[in-house]
């Protein structure tokens, strides 16, 4: 359910090709964001509809919009419009997941975490008292946990090794 009515918007944009008012003296006297009349406009140039805004899409969907607009040389605003999207910055966030994280980024899940907690590794008893298999899963889970944080710390070293080599050569190209 959008915010607007779509005899609201109808209105808007009929008075706009009859009258030839811009979306910000329309702004001024409806209240409505010139951008938002402005994508009205432009979608009902091009379907003779408004579109719904749309809460979820498949990661086949978003990896098909953006292949399409860098195929075609599209900026966002032009993208959103063809492919019915009311928000162009789903696109632009789309974009910055598929760069840092790749296709996978894509189809990821979104959404609120539960609230629920998991179950604990940890017995929720005296360390004398665990069993064989509750010792041999604590003691997993923290070789696991030991692991990532030593490999962390292996990247951020080489971050700052590598940003002191930058440093340096660009000292060195300066003098």
């Amino acid at each position: 359910m959008s915010k607007y009515s779509e005899e609201f918007k109808l209105k808007i944009v009929k008075e706009h090709k009859e009258t030839h008012i811009g979306a910000k003296s329309l702004q001024k006297k409806y209240g409505v964001y010139h951008s938002q009349i402005e994508q009205w406009i432009a979608q009902y140039k091009l379907n003779g509809k408004f579109t719904e805004p749309t809460r979820h899409f498949s990661g086949e969907f978003k990896l098909k919009v953006l292949n399409y607009q860098q195929e075609h040389h599209l900026s966002d605003p032009e993208t959103a419009l063809i492919f019915g999207i009311t928000n162009q910055g789903t696109i632009c966030a789309w974009r910055k997941k598929y760069i840092t994280g790749g296709t996978e980024a894509l189809f990821q899940k979104q959404g609120r975490r539960s609230k629920m907690q998991k179950k604990s590794l940890i017995p929720n008893k005296p360390r004398e008292e665990w069993t064989k298999d509750e010792e041999l899963a604590y003691l997993r889970m923290e070789n696991d946990f030991l692991k990532k944080y030593l490999a962390l710390v292996q990247e951020d070293d080489k971050k700052k090794q590598q940003q002191t080599k930058d440093r340096e050569q660009s000292m060195l190209s300066e003098n």
